[in-house]
């Protein structure tokens, strides 16, 4: 792919649904981490349309990624 098309798909914004299974989370946890913000962050597109940037569902994956179940989350 160009880097052109990874910069553009960098920015794309996917609605619930898409980021959701980009997470593999239902739409409704992902309704419920916007809720009480501890959740990957988002973007209002409208009084009640939201979204979500590929760069930030990645960085939230990072965040969530742990070596052993010993560790704590943040």
């Amino acid at each position: 792919m160009s880097s052109n098309h990874n910069q553009i798909q960098s920015k794309a914004i996917l609605r619930p649904p898409e980021a959701a299974r980009y997470l593999g989370l239902s739409e409704s946890t992902l309704a419920k981490q916007r809720l009480r913000g501890d959740g990957p962050r988002y973007v209002k597109l409208g009084s009640r349309a939201v979204g979500y940037s590929i760069n930030e569902l990645d960085a939230y994956l990072e965040a969530c990624t742990r070596c052993s179940t010993s560790e704590c989350g943040e």
